[in-house]
């Protein structure tokens, strides 16, 4: 092994971390079909080198699954630092949500993206020591199902339901929920954090729920229970108690098949 050039290498990946966790400061506004695409090939395109470090760094290294978990405790530990020069809870909490929106569109993506050899390991130790350090449950996801998931919505719970119980893609349910996602949800703090909560999660609980006997049942109960309550809050405009349905599923779905 080369020793000055490991060494290069390794502190490219590990600086270079910094600046792809602290390169957008709102990523939760971009966060649209029209714009994310471009937003994240330049951000991929910007930091290429550092996942190229990342993967040369693994290649190099005696012990890889070491390695993952260095920079793993290296992003966490840079957002801890941040988190902790906050003084205000609030803001410590936006901030914290911003990071979570970083790595899930993003850092992670880009690193999945390079398709190295490191890719996944080093996705799977940053999920696990991010959600051990800070009590999230975020989880990884490639540019290439990300994108998949704009064209579909991102209505993951929603969507299995309806093709379920035989609605098409743009049905009125479908097509009612996703506008008032986009022009309720997204407007207000506890709206953005809901949402981003429900793509970390959902997929998670399609999986799952997916693999039971029963599940046609189960998505009929989500419907009859949640979603079509919500639909009529909406028709009847009222907004905050849709929200407060919409909150009640995901903290429900997420205790049954999250916890």
């Amino acid at each position: 092994m080369d020793v000055v050039a490991y060494g290069d290498t390794y502190n490219q990946a590990m600086q270079g971390l910094e600046d792809m966790l602290f390169e957008l400061e709102n990523p939760m506004a971009q966060f649209k079909k029209s714009s994310y695409p471009s937003m994240f090939q330049t951000y991929f395109h910007k930091h290429e080198h550092v996942v190229a470090a990342i993967e040369d760094v693994y290649q190099m290294e005696e012990e890889p699954d070491g390695w993952c978990g260095k920079l793993a405790t290296r992003l966490a530990d840079l957002a801890q630092e941040h988190l902790n020069s906050i003084p205000k809870k609030s803001r410590r909490e936006d901030q914290l949500l911003n990071f979570n929106m970083i790595l899930v569109t993003y850092l992670f993506p880009a690193i999945l993206e390079y398709k190295g050899r490191s890719a996944e390991p080093v996705t799977d130790a940053m999920v696990k020591v991010w959600n051990d350090r800070f009590k999230t449950t975020i989880g990884k996801a490639s540019y290439e199902k990300i994108e998949e998931g704009f064209h579909r919505k991102f209505c993951y719970i929603t969507t299995a339901v309806c093709e379920s119980l035989g609605k098409p893609d743009d049905c009125y349910e479908l097509e009612l929920l996703r506008h008032y996602r986009d022009t309720y949800l997204l407007t207000t703090k506890e709206g953005r954090a809901l949402v981003e909560e429900y793509y970390n999660i959902a997929p998670t609980i399609v999986t799952r729920i997916n693999k039971q006997a029963d599940a046609s049942s189960v998505y009929e109960k989500i419907w009859n229970t949640y979603l079509e309550p919500c639909i009529r809050y909406i028709e009847q405009e009222k907004q905050a108690d849709c929200q407060h349905c919409y909150m009640d599923m995901v903290q429900e779905l997420k205790g049954r098949y999250i916890a």
